[in-house]
Parts: C-alpha cells; sequence; structure tokens
C-alpha cells in the first residue's frame, strides 16, 4: 500500500509541474475528418495524440475489406493513433495501412510502426520496407520493438540498432522514437538505464498496463515512475493481458500453458470491460493500443473513452485486489521471470 501511496502522490506531482498531460485538459477536438477523441500528451516537446490507439495486428489478420471498414470507423469514430510492426504478418498490417490509410489521411493521424531487428542491417533495411509499406516518406513514431533480455538489449545497442534509429530521426525518416517491452520490468528499466550511460533518451515506451500487474513483475510500480521522471510518452498495452483475462490462448502464450488452465478472470469475477480499460486510462499514459477483431469491439473501446469514469484511489485499490490471485504467469503469460 506505502508503495501504491508513493506512486500516487509522485504521479501527482509530476502532473503538478506540467510533466504529464493532465486529465482535465483531455478533451475531445475536433479536425477536417470530424470530432476526435480525447488526446494527451505522448511527446515531452508537447505533441499529443488521441488516447486510444487501433492496434495494427488484428487489423492485419482479416482480409482487405475488413481492413477497410476498421480503418474508416476508426476515423468516423475519431481515431488518430494507428499502430503497426513490420513483424506483423510479415509486412501485411503496414501494407493494409499504405492502402486504406495513409493515402487519405496521412497528414491528419499519428502514425507508429515497430522493428524486431537485432542488427544494423535489419533494422536498416526494416525501416525502408515500412515506408515503402506504409506509402509514407516518414513516420511520426519508429519503436525499437519487444525488448526480451538484457543480453538482447546489450546486442541491440551494440549492433547498431540504436544508431539506425537515432539516425533515421536525425534526417526525418522518423519524428520520433521509442521502444516496446512486455517481457520484464527489470529489462526497459536495464534500456533506460543504457540510455542514460550514453547521454541518450528516446521519447516513448510501450508496455504491459492492466489491473493484474501491480500484483506481479510489475511495470506500473516498476518502471512508470521511471518513465514519467524522464518525461517519456506512456503507451499502455495488453489491457486485458491480450485476452488471458477471458480465458484466451494468444500466439505468445508458452506451449506448457494449456488452453485449460488459462482462468476467465472477467467471467469469474465480474470485472467489467470499462473498468479494465477506465483502470490503465486512469493511470498517466499518453495512448492506449488495443487490437479489435470486429467493428462492435472497435466502438466498444471508444465509447469506454468517450464516456471515461476516472476512478478514485479506492477504485484502483479494489480492483487490484479483485484481480490479484490471477496475477502470474498464467494469465500474463507474456512475461518472464529472469534467470
Amino acid at each position: 500500500m506505502d508503495t501504491r501511496r508513493n506512486f500516487l502522490k509522485k504521479s501527482a506531482a509530476l502532473t503538478a509541474y506540467g510533466m504529464l498531460h493532465s486529465w482535465a485538459s483531455a478533451m475531445p477536438a475536433s479536425d477536417r475528418l470530424g470530432k476526435v477523441l480525447p488526446m494527451r500528451r505522448i511527446i515531452r516537446n508537447g505533441e499529443k495524440t488521441t488516447t486510444f490507439s487501433l492496434g495494427g495486428w488484428h487489423l492485419g489478420e482479416g482480409e482487405p475489406a475488413y481492413a477497410e471498414r476498421m480503418i474508416e470507423r476508426a476515423i468516423e469514430l475519431g481515431v488518430r493513433f494507428f499502430d503497426t510492426a513490420r513483424g506483423y504478418q510479415r509486412g501485411g498490417s503496414e501494407e493494409y495501412m499504405g492502402r486504406f490509410l495513409t493515402p487519405k489521411y496521412r497528414e491528419d493521424i499519428f502514425l507508429m510502426t515497430k522493428s524486431y531487428s537485432r542488427t544494423w542491417e535489419k533494422a536498416s533495411k526494416d525501416l525502408e520496407l515500412s515506408l515503402a509499406a506504409l506509402k509514407t516518406d516518414h513516420l511520426d513514431l519508429w519503436q525499437m520493438h519487444t525488448i526480451f533480455t538484457r543480453d538482447d538489449v546489450d546486442q541491440r545497442l551494440n549492433d547498431g540498432v540504436l544508431d539506425v534509429f537515432l539516425e533515421a530521426k536525425a534526417k526525418g525518416k522518423t519524428r520520433y522514437i521509442g521502444f516496446t517491452g512486455h517481457a520484464s520490468p527489470t529489462v526497459n528499466l536495464y534500456m533506460l538505464e543504457e540510455l542514460n550511460k550514453r547521454g541518450l533518451e528516446m521519447d516513448t515506451c510501450q508496455m504491459p498496463m492492466n489491473v493484474c500487474d501491480p500484483s506481479f513483475e510489475s511495470f506500473q510500480n516498476k518502471v512508470l515512475p521511471v518513465l514519467l521522471e524522464r518525461e517519456y510518452g506512456v503507451i499502455a498495452m495488453k489491457t486485458m493481458a491480450g485476452g488471458s483475462m477471458m480465458g484466451k490462448r494468444i500466439d505468445t502464450t508458452p506451449k506448457e500453458i494449456a488452453t485449460e488452465d488459462i482462468p476467465d478472470v472477467v467471467g469469474e469475477t465480474g470485472i467489467t470491460f470499462a473498468e479494465l480499460h477506465q483502470y490503465v486510462y486512469t493511470l498517466p499514459v499518453s495512448s492506449l493500443v488495443s487490437g479489435c477483431l470486429t467493428l462492435e469491439e472497435l466502438e466498444q473501446n471508444v465509447s469506454v473513452l468517450q464516456q471515461l469514469k476516472k476512478l478514485s484511489e479506492d477504485d484502483m485499490t479494489r480492483l487490484v485486489k479483485i484481480v490479484k490471485p490471477y496475477a502470474g504467469l498464467i494469465v500474463e503469460n507474456y512475461k518472464r521471470l529472469l534467470d
């Protein structure tokens, strides 16, 4: 409880000093396309984007007509932040966005893609392939994707991947750079310290944020305060643990975890879809990335933000307590314990 109180006090202090985009100012706006969802600051220079981002993995899983419908509906609903990665469907998600999103809406959106590459050569190639597939001459945000272990961080930094990112930003091929990590908060902290040793800061970090997280190998408790101190944009993912909170198996679930081993947290506890998202939105995050399989799921995601209820500290504590028995490697099966 003391850790939780200290975290909230620290977050409140940072907000007071203008280092976070305050809740009160996260109001809906409009652009040439219509109403825009509430926006929060994502870059330390003050740039904002919509507090909900459409995830690119699911977008690339369906047929072209499905991707087009999802993109058009997202735009209609006021989404202006779109996520993808070079590794999604071997570039398939990027290609859909290059067909249906950027030709019509490039100047209206915040466009993010990511690279899994671990060498200078592969990262350089990924950047050019991403730009070509997305049909744009620059990205808004390019992230070093899925740092997994300390050795993984060392390899990417020592083999020139960071140099490719820095050069891409210097040359205007991407406006901002960041990294993602969902395996271990220790690894994310290690990445931040290695950057600090070099006198560098990236712009964003994407990581899991959900009601189970504070009870096990917590990104919220360990990494989020450091990111806020350094004025990173914080992009939340896995708000529903990639579907595991509904007892669903995902592609990255370890083979030793059988489908029947994954409990339906939502069904067993009565916690609601809206509460799962409200919990994350109440945290000092810049945006929440969520993949959607159907238009109904997209509309449900957006409606939570449109009718957002900010939770109290007691509300937050209650939700964490409810799901605490489920926290750990079965539900949060994207996490890894380091040796």
